[in-house]
């Protein structure tokens, strides 16, 4: 938020929606990417064609969501006309409420419950060079910094509505769920293929499984294999260490890597002798949810950092602060 016009009857102060449409963006770029990733590499991937898309759309859903929901704001305050306006630019829609100035009281930064949500420096500069070119305010412009640490600012009144702010809080949860899903799925698989023993098997068929959900049809070898273990024969199907379907192609060249009546080595759970697995390899891919959203928590950091040094100056600025309330 800054004063980007001030003459002797009119003052402008804009507040821009940088940050709200840089993150969109940046979840849009995330779930799209991981969309198109799954699709030109459907090999690679440690789970299900469903949950890449489900979690590549979620996070297109949560971008989109934002980039229409942000807003570029002006407020224009005119001693010519007597009004003071508040016009609300958003992607699709312009909007525009008007005020007669004379009923204007004063302003004042709103500091909710919970803590500052749009407190910052240039917020309180605003609202002080508002105060003064309204008349409100006697001080012309910042006041001079004390000695000591300034007590923090008094609650003068109290304010009802709904504030418009950023949930950092909520961000991080949202975040958190597909960092677990992420590190939950890698750990899996690398438990698997560490602890898992090696043991003798023989193939007795060779198959290709297809795998039809929402987003078309993937596919999955189906190695039938018999191995025993403390005197007991099992017998599994499974490949891989995590149970994946990709493209056609990718299923025929891992099948053909086996053949009935070839012996190999399978893989088994020590607890659980009845599940096996015949390619020890592990996939970096999963480790995806982890590192898209761990850099989304650090430009969010980043964000939460600035507000927070810039909010050590706001008493500089001769100006009320209110406390918001729901009702």
């Amino acid at each position: 938020m800054k004063v980007v016009l001030q003459t002797p009857t009119q003052l402008v102060v804009h507040e821009g929606a940088l940050k709200t449409v840089v993150l969109g963006t940046i979840f849009v770029a995330a779930g799209g990417g991981l969309i198109i990733l799954r699709l030109a590499v459907p090999s690679a991937w440690s789970a299900g064609s469903w949950l890449i898309y489900l979690i590549g759309g979620v996070f297109v859903a949560a971008g989109l969501a934002s980039l229409v929901l942000s807003a570029d704001r002006r407020y224009v305050f005119d001693r010519a006309a007597g009004t003071a306006r508040i016009v609300v630019q958003r992607l699709a829609h312009r909007a525009t409420d008007e005020h007669p100035l004379g009923d204007l009281k004063d302003v004042a930064i709103e500091r909710s419950v919970g803590g500052p949500q749009q407190s910052s420096r240039a917020l309180a500069a605003c609202a002080s060079a508002v105060r003064t070119f309204c008349g409100w305010s006697n001080a012309p412009g910042p006041a001079p910094a004390p000695a000591h640490a300034p007590a923090p600012a008094p609650v003068t009144g109290r304010v009802s509505g709904h504030p418009v702010a950023t949930n950092w809080g909520c961000v991080g949860v949202f975040l958190a769920i597909f960092v677990a899903a992420g590190i939950g799925f890698f750990a899996a698989e690398v438990y698997r293929v560490a602890t898992w023993q090696p043991v003798s098997a023989r193939v007795l068929s060779t198959d290709i499984k297809a795998v039809r959900g929402d987003k078309g049809t993937s596919y999955t070898p189906v190695v039938r294999y018999l191995y025993t273990v403390n005197g007991a024969q099992y017998e599994s199907n499974k490949v891989l260490p995590l149970t994946i379907s990709a493209s056609y192609g990718w299923a025929v060249r891992l099948r053909d890597r086996f053949h009935p009546g070839q012996a190999v080595t399978a893989y088994v759970n020590p607890s659980q002798p009845a599940s096996a697995f015949l390619v020890r390899d592990v996939s970096l891919l999963p480790l995806v949810f982890v590192v898209i959203p761990l850099a989304m928590v650090g430009l969010l950091s980043y964000f939460a950092g600035q507000q927070r040094r810039q909010l050590a100056s706001i008493e500089r600025y001769p100006v009320p602060v209110v406390e918001w309330s729901p009702s």
